[in-house]
């Protein structure tokens, strides 16, 4: 974990990472139940929407603790307690998210108490643990800022470039079948390389239109 967690913090604004998937983890530390749940998120708006579906769907739990970090450049971190001791929720799970080097997550730990009292040590303990673990979980995947664009062809030459497409990883995204053929791709090398290349196999017969770049996880 800690070779993934320093590449992930070499990001110089053209990658980051983020989590695979949605995960959900509980742990029960001295009768308290910590259930933890992870988000992948692009934006503020879209993390406070699921914490709230994460408060909905335990609306009788203890406290609601949480932590998410948005954006590729300026970022926005929060935290919150819900009511815990300060800095015994909240920041635990916010370092946890930071120390991997993640972004565009949301981690909530959703608390029931036991009826034991775990002291703020304690807390810190189960906070960081729940949120790591649901973490691993959720696995880590990288997202690189790719070159995206339009390609429109002839019918006579599709079956050779989907072909070259699928051998070459291009992500195709899109696709409309009238007249020509239209290609929405992301692309895993320059775009004008791979222009290049298709230019050759098309004999010039194809036209290209790039679009803003996109970030995409080629793995």
């Amino acid at each position: 974990m800690a070779k993934r967690s320093l590449l992930c913090l070499n990001i110089m604004g053209k990658e980051y990472c983020t989590i695979k998937q949605r995960a959900r983890h509980e742990v029960v530390i001295q009768k308290s139940r910590f259930v933890g749940d992870a988000f992948y998120v692009t934006s503020e708006d879209e993390a406070l929407e699921r914490l709230q579906n994460v408060k909905a769907e335990f609306p009788d739990a203890t406290h609601h603790c949480y932590a998410y970090i948005v954006g590729q450049e300026g970022l926005i971190q929060r935290f919150n307690d819900d009511g815990e001791p300060g800095g015994t929720a909240g920041m635990p799970i916010l370092q946890v998210i930071q120390n991997r080097g993640l972004k565009n997550v949301l981690v909530v730990v959703t608390r029931y108490f036991g009826g034991i009292k775990l002291g703020a040590n304690g807390l810190v303990r189960a906070y960081s643990r729940t949120a790591a673990e649901v973490l691993d979980r959720a696995g880590t995947k990288r997202m690189v800022l790719s070159p995206r664009g339009i390609i429109c062809l002839d019918y006579a030459y599709i079956g050779q470039v989907e072909y070259f497409l699928r051998q070459k990883g291009v992500h195709v995204t899109q696709a409309e079948y009238t007249d020509k053929v239209t290609l929405q791709v992301v692309v895993p090398v320059g775009w004008d390389e791979f222009c290049g290349m298709l230019r050759e196999m098309c004999g010039g017969n194809v036209e290209f239109r790039e679009m803003t770049p996109v970030f995409h996880s080629w793995e």
